[in-house]
């Protein structure tokens, strides 16, 4: 199956790791069309509230005013000099260099130029271009299942894109859970490892592409919300479902 892959995301590389099969039938084959649930509904919704709060001074509304204080914090490394980015995109190419890319273009996620690509949530930027802040908010997840290799892949990302940034501290901060925050730290000298993990996790996905190799992945509770039925570890997610309803 020599299929060109869309440009990959944190979360097609997950994906894949987790369930190869799940990989193919929704995002090569397309037999189950998104349907974004209530939870991400409310997860863009507090996003473009934060965004129109950050960069363009437009009031919170009520339902989400209890991020005002996150507003503020951003607001004062604004006045201090630093520069401010919510929802910024880059695009990694197929030899490890980067560049941010205008996020409202869908294309980037289809170019040939590109291999992996990410959108920030909020990019800060020290006023001499020496020192990054990568923050990620998360609106329906505890801060139990928090994934750092997100990070890895964002600050992989600004560093290539941005060559003055010499230090980069990325937090994935839990809005619904106390403002809990999981932060990781990078410099320049994580570059290789960083690069190698990622262009080894996408190549691994290349080819399984190339040979149509899609088994399932291991069972776990997570089969229970997993659309393809025709899955051998599908049941078994079912009934972990069933006994979840019962508690």
């Amino acid at each position: 199956m020599a299929t060109k892959p869309k440009v990959f995301s944190f979360t097609a590389v997950k994906q894949f790791e987790q369930c190869p099969l799940q990989y193919k039938v929704v995002r090569i084959e397309k037999l189950y069309p998104y349907e974004q649930s209530e939870e991400a509904k409310w997860g863009d919704y507090v996003h473009n509230c934060l965004e129109a709060a950050i960069m363009h001074g437009t009031a919170l509304p009520d339902n989400v005013s209890q991020y005002k204080p996150l507003v503020d914090a951003v607001a004062q490394r604004r006045a201090q000099g630093w520069g401010v980015w919510c929802e910024r995109t880059f695009a990694i190419h197929h030899d490890g260099a980067a560049e941010l890319v205008d996020s409202s273009d869908p294309s980037v996620w289809w170019s040939p130029k590109y291999r992996l690509a990410g959108k920030i949530d909020l990019l800060m930027v020290s006023p001499d271009g020496k020192e990054a802040i990568i923050n990620d908010w998360k609106t329906n997840k505890s801060s139990r299942y928090a994934e750092p290799q997100q990070l890895d892949l964002y600050a992989l990302g600004v560093m290539q894109a941005l060559p003055s940034v010499e230090h980069i501290t990325g937090c994935l901060m839990f809005l619904c859970d106390g403002y809990k925050m999981v932060k990781t730290s990078y410099t320049r000298d994580k570059i290789p490892f960083l690069w190698n993990t990622w262009r080894g996790k996408t190549m691994n996905i290349m080819s399984a592409m190339m040979n149509d190799n899609f088994p399932p992945g291991k069972a776990t509770p997570l089969c229970g919300w997993c659309p393809h039925s025709e899955c051998e570890n599908w049941q078994q997610g079912q009934d972990f479902r069933e006994r979840r309803k019962k508690k």
